[in-house]
């Protein structure tokens, strides 16, 4: 086995997506004065997906995008999430 490479790389496709609470966005986005337009310059979030999720009409809202909000918004992800939902693969096992 000396000298022998081994590759224990395992793929793993998660997809993670939450359930957002969209007036809390709005809520705490007017809390800092900003415009959908500001928001979306902070966070490199398109305004157009802000809006949808703001008004309702984006109820799956990827990690990496309500991360992003989170954070230009200085507010901890859970204050959005009205449920979390896991898809592809059982992490559990790992």
């Amino acid at each position: 086995m000396e000298g022998e490479k081994m590759d224990c790389t395992v793929e793993i496709t998660q997809k993670r997506y939450f359930k957002i609470d969209g007036a809390k966005i709005r809520i705490a986005r007017v809390r800092k004065n900003w415009t959908i337009s500001k928001l979306a310059a902070e966070s490199g979030v398109t305004r157009k997906t802000i809006g949808e999720i703001e008004r309702g009409n984006k109820k799956r809202v990827r990690h990496s995008t309500i991360q992003q909000i989170a954070q230009t918004l200085e507010k901890d992800i859970n204050f959005f999430c009205t449920h979390i939902e896991l898809k592809g693969v059982d992490v559990s096992e790992f």
